[in-house]
C-alpha cells in the first residue's frame, strides 16, 4: 500500500466512520462527533432526534444510571450519499450526565479493513494513539462462547479516553469513550446498586409472591361468579 494510498483511506475510513473530516491537529478526546462527555439525557436526544421515552433506567439508587440507543444509520440528518458505519451507538448517562459512549460499527462497512486501517482513522480525529496494537489478530472466543473482544488501540488524555477493541463474531470493531471521573463514579454507583439490589431480593420475591396468589384468587373469583351466573342444573 503506498503512502498516498494509506492516507486516501485513512481518510476516507474516518469520514465514514465518524461523519467528519480529519482535523489537522486533532487532540479533543472530550467528545465523539458533536457531543460531549457531560452532556444531559435532553441534550444528547435534541442533538441525535431519538426521544427521551426511548433512555432506558438500568439502576435509579444510588444514583440515576440510563442508557440511550441510537441507530445513525437512519437518522434524518444523516448526510445524503455518505456511507455510515455506525450502527448502534449508546449513550450512558450517570445522574443525567453522559459518561460512556459506546458504537458498534456495521460488519458490513467496515469488511476487510485491518486494525491499522481502523487506528489510522480514529487517528485522524483524536490524534496519535497512546496504545497501538495494528498487527494482533483477535483473540480467539473461549470454549462455548461465540465472540471475544480485544483492544487494539487508545487514546487518552488526563480526563477522557477512547478505546478501539475488534469483536470476532460478528467480524467487527467497537470503540469505547469514556469521561475518567464520571465513569469511576458510575462504577461505584453501579456496584452499590448490584449490592442494594442483592440485599433487597428476598423482599421483592416475596412481594411479587404475594401479587401473583393475589392476581391468580382475583381470576378464579371472577371465573366462579361469571359460571355461578350462568349454570343452569
Amino acid at each position: 500500500m503506498t503512502t498516498f494510498y494509506g492516507r486516501s483511506l485513512a481518510m476516507t475510513t474516518c469520514a465514514m466512520l465518524f461523519g467528519v473530516t480529519p482535523l489537522t491537529s486533532a487532540q479533543d478526546l472530550s467528545r465523539y462527533r458533536e457531543i460531549a462527555f457531560g452532556s444531559s439525557l435532553s441534550t444528547v436526544v435534541a442533538m441525535t432526534g431519538t426521544k427521551t421515552a426511548d433512555a432506558k433506567v438500568v439502576h435509579q439508587r444510588p444514583a440515576l444510571i440510563q442508557e440511550l440507543a441510537w441507530r445513525p444509520q437512519y437518522a434524518v440528518s444523516r448526510s445524503v450519499g455518505r456511507s455510515e458505519a455506525a450502527r448502534e451507538v449508546t449513550f450512558r448517562f450517570y445522574d443525567d450526565q453522559l459518561f460512556s459512549i459506546i458504537v458498534v460499527y456495521d460488519a458490513r462497512l467496515v469488511e476487510g479493513l485491518t486494525n491499522a486501517d481502523l487506528i489510522d482513522a480514529v487517528s485522524g480525529v483524536y490524534g496519535s494513539a497512546t496504545l497501538a496494537l495494528p498487527g494482533q489478530p483477535p483473540v480467539a472466543p473461549a470454549p462455548g462462547s461465540i465472540n471475544t473482544s480485544t483492544a487494539i488501540a487508545r487514546w487518552q488524555s488526563a480526563d477522557y479516553e477512547f478505546t478501539l477493541m475488534r469483536e470476532v463474531y460478528p467480524a467487527t470493531f467497537r470503540l469505547i469513550g469514556a469521561s475518567k471521573h464520571l465513569a469511576t463514579a458510575a462504577r461505584a454507583a453501579e456496584m452499590e446498586a448490584m449490592r442494594l439490589d442483592r440485599l433487597d431480593a428476598p423482599r421483592r420475591l416475596a412481594e411479587e409472591a404475594a401479587a401473583d396468589v393475589e392476581r391468580k384468587r382475583g381470576a378464579a373469583d371472577k371465573t366462579r361468579a361469571t359460571n355461578k351466573g350462568e349454570f343452569r342444573p
